[in-house]
C-alpha cells in the first residue's frame, strides 16, 4: 500500500514539475511548502500525522542546507516554554517590555541571554531527553524539563516513517513569490534508536521559538510557533535509508 502511495506522489510531482515556475499561493516562512501541498491539493490541518497519504513532505530552496524541521513536541507538562520564556528569555525587539525566547540547542551547551547555557542530555537509564540549564558558574539551575522517550518514539514513527524532500527554485515577478518544484528524493525512517544517537551527538538539535504578538487585539500575548525538532538535509541519510520509487 505504502509503495502505491509514493508512485501516486511521484506522479504528482512530475505534474506540479512540468507546471514549470508557480505563484505562491500562500504568506509567511512556510510559504514554499505550503504552496507545494496547495498543488497537490492537500487540506489545511493541523494534525500531527503525515502530509500526504503516510508520507512527511519536506521542502527547502535550492542548494540551501539549512536545518528543516523534522516535526514539533512541546516538553512533558504544561505551559513549560512559556515559563521558560519568562524566566531565561529576554527583551523582544519592538515590544521591548516583553520577553521571547528564540533558541536552537543541542547536546554542547549554548549561551541564553548572555546569562545562561542551554544543553541537551539524553539520559539512557531514566529513558528521557533532558534540557539542562545552567548559569555562567556552571551551577545547574534547572534539570527535570524533559521529553519521554515513549513520547518521542510515538510522535517519530506517527510523522516520519516515509518522508519526501522537495527542491525548490524561487524568483519574484512583480513583488510576487514564484516557486519552480525540480527534484524529489524519498527517505524511509531507521528507528529511533538512530534519531537518540543523533541527538547525543549534537546533530539534530531542538529549537524553541517563543515570540509575543506585535499587532491586532492579541499584541503583548506570548506566540509560542512551536518547538521543533530538527536536522540538516544532507544528514537526512543518517536517519533516513534513501529509497527510489
Amino acid at each position: 500500500m505504502q509503495k502505491t502511495n509514493l508512485e501516486k506522489l511521484n506522479q504528482e510531482f512530475k505534474r506540479i514539475r512540468e507546471m514549470g515556475y508557480v505563484k505562491s499561493t500562500r504568506n509567511g516562512y512556510t510559504i514554499v511548502g505550503k504552496t507545494l501541498e496547495d498543488l497537490l491539493g492537500k487540506k489545511e490541518e493541523t494534525l500531527t500525522t503525515p502530509d500526504y497519504y503516510g508520507i512527511e513532505l519536506k521542502t527547502k530552496i535550492g542548494y540551501s542546507n539549512s536545518y528543516t524541521t523534522l516535526f514539533n513536541l512541546t516538553p512533558d507538562g504544561n505551559l513549560v516554554i512559556e515559563r521558560l520564556s519568562q524566566t531565561y528569555g529576554y527583551p523582544d525587539k519592538i515590544l521591548k517590555n516583553k520577553k521571547v525566547l528564540n533558541i536552537s540547542i543541542t547536546s554542547t551547551p549554548t549561551l541564553v541571554a548572555n546569562r545562561y547555557f542551554f544543553n541537551l542530555k539524553v539520559d539512557y537509564f531514566q529513558r528521557k531527553l533532558k534540557l539542562i540549564i545552567q548559569n555562567k558558574f556552571g551551577d545547574i539551575l534547572e534539570e527535570h524539563i524533559t521529553w519521554s522517550f515513549d513520547n518521542l518514539k510515538e510522535r517519530l514513527e506517527q510523522k516520519l516513517k516515509y518522508l519526501a524532500l522537495v527542491n525548490a527554485w524561487s524568483t519574484t515577478r512583480n513583488n510576487e513569490k514564484y516557486y519552480k518544484y525540480y527534484q524529489i528524493k524519498y527517505y524511509k525512517l531507521r528507528d529511533f534508536d538512530k534519531f537518540i544517537e543523533l541527538i547525543d551527538k549534537g546533530i539534530i538539535r531542538v529549537s524553541i521559538k517563543m515570540g509575543v504578538f506585535r499587532t491586532g487585539i492579541k499584541k503583548g500575548l506570548p506566540h509560542d510557533r512551536g518547538t521543533s525538532f530538527e536536522l540538516k538535509p544532507l544528514d537526512f541519510y543518517m536517519l533516513f535509508e534513501r529509497i527510489y520509487v
